[in-house]
């Protein structure tokens, strides 16, 4: 004996029956899943080569022949405590991956609370299984970020073992015997320069031969850039028109210090800073510009939103926490005066004007977008 239809059952069989509106059903993403997946190992073959290239020696680095008398490269060789301002490698590192992420973590927050745009829904294999906006967004971001960081050191140390650039001080460190240089330009012995070196240390001796380009110049160019682009286009606030560009400025003036103070110590040339500001400028913005897009924008068809996706239209968190008193004020409607010589007379001829199809846009103090007006249209005059 079979139970007897609920209403809703049955108000869903007649609709369906007889042509009616559709019930909605959450349209389910099969290549989320999958795609987590791809960039999660993706990830780690970036994280695993740029181990091998940056913390070992696994691979060579090519030996360029140096001139033993090169006064370019007789700088002193300081260290860390002779600085002035010096930011190690370590520095680099926490400062190049935990800023930009922090300003994503913040902004997406930010957009999730006060933001009221529509928001996309995203079901993943299940109607059940509900991608909330904040998390998809946050790890869209953040990985792609960390692509391009990953991307940017790769670039610069394969550069760094191929084109074997000596620092500015590697003459200080390397010691060099004159009578071990070949006469008469005096250039080290070749293909093995370094046994024109004194000093014997390999670790050092290879930290020295890679100059060209500069890490720090090109990843922490990269980290300002992509830290900014994001500030640019996420952050727009009428009410305080400096916090914007004081981010910006902020970004851009840390990189320039983390640059500028590898040409005060001596370990970079000018050459190195100039290329790795360009790599890291090149990859953020290709990755802001041509990957991302930091203000969705969901171009929804009426007659095809239940097929395409579902948007939540509902106000942010934050409103709905908090209760702020609104004001309201009434529409100001414009007129608009027609001037008398603009009206035809009844039994004369309507005035020819050179420019009377042309349309003015005018733009209202009480209405934030344009509109076009164009001119009454004259009547017909017939002849009878």
């Amino acid at each position: 004996m079979s139970a007897a239809p609920s209403r809703a059952h049955s108000e869903v069989f007649s609709a369906s029956q007889y042509g009616g509106p559709q019930p909605l059903r959450p349209i389910l993403n099969f290549f989320i899943v999958p795609s987590f997946i791809a960039h999660i190992v993706g990830l780690a073959c970036l994280w695993a080569l740029w181990y091998y290239l940056r913390l070992t020696t696994v691979f060579p680095y090519h030996h360029r022949v140096f001139y033993c008398r090169d006064i370019n490269l007789y700088k002193p060789n300081f260290r860390p405590e002779d600085f002035e301002v010096y930011v190690s490698y370590d520095l680099l590192y926490v400062l190049g991956f935990t800023l930009p992420p922090l300003v994503l973590l913040l902004g997406e927050i930010a957009f999730w609370m006060f933001s009221t745009k529509p928001r996309k829904t995203v079901y993943a294999t299940c109607g059940e299984c509900k991608i909330h906006l904040f998390t998809r967004r946050l790890f869209r971001f953040v990985a792609v970020f960390m692509f391009g960081a990953l991307i940017v050191q790769i670039f610069v140390d394969t550069i760094k073992l191929m084109t074997g650039y000596q620092r500015p001080y590697f003459l200080s460190l390397c010691n060099v015997s004159v009578t071990a240089c070949t006469a008469p330009l005096e250039h080290s012995p070749s293909p093995s320069p370094q046994l024109a070196c004194n000093y014997r240390h390999a670790d050092d001796l290879r930290y020295a031969w890679l100059s060209f380009p500069s890490l720090h110049a090109a990843f922490s160019s990269y980290s300002a850039c992509f830290a900014s682009c994001y500030i640019y286009y996420m952050i727009n606030l009428r009410g305080a028109p400096l916090l914007r560009p004081f981010l910006i400025f902020g970004f851009l003036g840390l990189c320039l210090v983390d640059s500028f103070s590898r040409i005060n110590g001596y370990k970079n040339h000018w050459r190195d800073i100039w290329v790795g500001w360009l790599i890291g400028f090149c990859a953020a913005y290709f990755l802001c510009h041509c990957v991302l897009c930091f203000q969705e924008v969901y171009h929804i068809a009426v007659e095809k939103a239940p097929l395409i996706q579902e948007v939540e239209e509902r106000a942010p968190p934050f409103f709905q926490w908090f209760r702020l008193p609104r004001v309201q004020a009434p529409s100001v409607k414009e007129d608009y005066v027609v001037y008398e010589e603009d009206v035809p007379q009844p039994g004369t001829q309507p005035r020819h004007r050179r420019n009377a199809d042309r349309t003015y846009e005018v733009t209202t103090t009480t209405e934030s977008f344009h509109r076009t007006i164009s001119p009454p249209q004259q009547p017909k005059q017939y002849q009878y």
